[in-house]
């Protein structure tokens, strides 16, 4: 004798497997890691500022961003300056996060994934005289006149 099910045990049964497939949903943080040499840059990720180093951004989606990194040290100006860096990122998804696996990893997975992307950056000093003669030579060599002149004419 087969047993068949009513009406509202099927829409039970339905109900309940719906409710457990969202209960056990998962979640990925994925997050940037931004750490410079000296620690205390500004970190700039498309043009928003993101905080200093050691800088944790969260991110939803992997791609390619524009970074930069610059130092801010008004009260040392002149005496030593760090050469700010600027560069593309690309942050490319591991294998569990590739499709089709990427749908078990986000939503069905029975827990959290963290994902941690860490950059590392040394910061150059720079030589603020030599780069202020190279603008003056690109300057002159374009035909730009300088407004104040340095020679006493």
């Amino acid at each position: 004798m087969t047993k068949r099910f009513t009406m509202p045990a099927r829409l039970g049964s339905i109900f309940l497997f719906v409710l457990l497939t969202f209960a056990a949903t998962g979640c990925v943080d994925r997050s940037l890691i931004i750490k410079s040499d000296p620690a205390g840059a500004r970190v700039f990720l498309n043009g928003q500022d993101k905080g200093t180093t050691p800088a944790t951004i969260p991110f939803d989606f992997y791609g390619t961003w524009d970074l930069q990194i610059r130092m801010e040290e008004n009260e040392l100006r002149g005496v030593r300056s760090l050469k700010p860096v600027r560069t593309k990122i690309e942050v490319s998804p591991p294998w569990h996060q590739r499709f089709p696996l990427d749908f078990f990893t986000d939503v069905l997975w029975p827990g959290t994934i963290e994902l941690e992307h860490t950059f590392q950056y040394k910061l150059e000093q720079q030589d603020l005289d030599a780069l202020s003669d190279s603008f003056r030579n690109v300057a002159e060599e374009n035909g730009v006149r300088l407004p104040i002149d340095s020679s006493g004419e």
